[in-house]
């Protein structure tokens, strides 16, 4: 079903939301397609999506640092799957069936249809490390609608990069207020805040948390809550 977006106002508020862990279980969808491609037990799994979320992470802040050059996060995937390969973490055959998987993650209770709901509104857009490819995936499997999708394709680097932020801001209307930055981790607001994006935490099952006495423009304990916020903020 086609979302009825309302016409843009620059007095709407702009959200952007992380896509991975935030918006979707990336992490918990890994493990099912690992464990349904090569048969590991759950130990054997866990060791694997972790060992190869951790080398796509290190490769790219590789690529924040300037140490090396851009590649997207399809080509992380295999870079990282096949040494980890050559390791004998992973069968080397089944690296096809996992390369791009992230694009099939599933999404956390409710979150496509606060999506909706925020759009009639907000501005709604999605900011992601991963690739075009993978969030168009995802935009299917999850029926999420947006008002804007930006890839880190579209900035050549990857968050925390203040390049990422800034990007979303020169991507949207102008308006009296900055956008907020929506995301279960908080080195993700932190980088956004530190461009002068406001800022809204949403927790989720493993993500990186506040630090103790940490304070964000808004705490919400869900997606609904989020939304019942910003309604609160507009005039």
């Amino acid at each position: 079903m086609t979302a009825q977006f309302q016409v843009l106002s620059p007095e709407r508020p702009i959200v952007v939301f992380d896509v991975l862990g935030t918006l979707v279980d990336q992490a918990g969808s890994l493990r099912r397609r690992v464990s349904a491609v090569t048969g590991f037990d759950r130990e054997a799994t866990i060791a694997l999506v972790d060992g190869w979320l951790d080398g796509v992470a290190a490769q790219e802040q590789a690529i924040v640092r300037g140490d090396r050059g851009f590649a997207s996060s399809d080509q992380l995937d295999a870079e990282v799957l096949q040494g980890l390969a050559r390791r004998h973490v992973v069968p080397a055959d089944v690296i096809p069936d996992l390369v791009g998987a992230s694009a099939h993650s599933a999404p956390w209770d409710g979150a496509a249809a606060a999506i909706r709901s925020l759009a009639n509104v907000a501005t709604v857009v999605g900011l992601s490390n991963a690739s075009r490819r993978a969030l168009t995936g995802l935009s299917v499997t999850a029926d999420f609608r947006w008002h804007q999708l930006l890839s880190a394709e579209d900035a050549r680097t990857y968050k925390p990069d203040p390049a990422m932020y800034q990007l979303a801001m020169s991507s949207v209307p102008q308006t009296a207020l900055p956008p907020f930055m929506v995301a279960a981790h908080a080195w993700d607001l932190r980088a956004a805040k530190a461009v002068g994006m406001r800022t809204a935490y949403v927790p989720r099952p493993n993500a990186d948390g506040p630090r103790v006495g940490e304070r964000f423009d808004l705490h919400a304990t869900s997606l609904e809550d989020l939304e019942a916020q910003l309604r609160a903020e507009l005039p």
